[in-house]
């Protein structure tokens, strides 16, 4: 009789092994349309994210038609509350910070994954390995598997504008979800990285920010879903695909 095929067993494959709590499925589940709120929205959510946590350098956040539909969904869920004309604060509950800060992005990258059909999904998981005498630990934000193959996904939620430094950080995020295709699942996995910047320069010819970024990416088979990919559909369609 074959052994059943699992993550656990994949990953016994290369000594490793989840280890501790995953994080909270029916949580996640229960939120989902928070989650596609803020994917949908991120372009505006972003600029009150930077005030919330970062008050000291974005005092104030100028509130208009468009974005409102955004501070006025949080507060009304209590998660964050006015406190001025241009001003607002996060609620100290720590799931909730942690949420918004960029929780809901591993979140909603795992429900996109139980949605393209996964046949085992964490997200949030601590892997434990074993090299000789070593023993170390990696936190996957999302690990999957279909069939008898594993897929690791990293989820960053930052900045959607391009900024000077968003190349080596999202060079160092590609290599990141490489490694962990390499240590876990000996290359023969899948990689996906989503990503919350924004690749497409619509106002010039929708030209790519970063064509080095996606060349380096395509060599080493990881997958990228940045800001145009987030949309629920989209991003649904680029988990299934990155299966093939």
């Amino acid at each position: 009789m074959l052994d059943t095929i699992t993550v656990e067993s994949l990953l016994a494959r290369r000594s490793a092994r989840r280890s501790g709590e995953t994080k909270n499925k029916e949580r996640a589940r229960k939120r989902s349309s928070e989650s596609k709120f803020l994917a949908e929205n991120f372009s505006w959510y972003d600029q009150l994210r930077a005030h919330l946590y970062h008050p000291h350098h974005f005092p104030t956040i100028e509130v208009s038609s468009k974005n409102s539909t955004v501070t006025g969904r949080l507060e009304t869920l209590g998660w964050i509350e006015r406190t001025g004309v241009k001003t607002w604060s996060v609620t100290n509950d720590p799931d909730i910070r942690t949420y918004l800060s960029g929780g809901w992005l591993e979140e909603y990258a795992f429900l996109a994954h139980e949605a393209a059909g996964a046949d085992e999904v964490y997200f949030g998981q601590e892997i434990e390995w074993r090299v000789g005498d070593v023993v170390g630990k990696n936190e996957i934000d999302v690990i999957a598997r279909r069939g008898g193959v594993l897929s690791f996904t990293s989820c960053k939620a930052i900045q959607a504008d391009k900024t000077q430094g968003h190349m080596a950080q999202l060079r160092g995020f590609v290599t990141e979800t490489d490694y962990w295709n390499i240590h876990f699942a000996d290359d023969q996995g899948r990689a996906l990285l989503v990503v919350t910047a924004d690749f497409i320069d619509e106002l010039n010819g929708n030209a790519h920010r970063y064509p080095q970024l996606m060349a380096r990416a395509s060599i080493l088979n990881v997958t990228v879903a940045g800001l145009e990919s987030l949309a629920w559909p989209r991003l649904v369609e680029s988990i299934k695909a990155h299966w093939q």
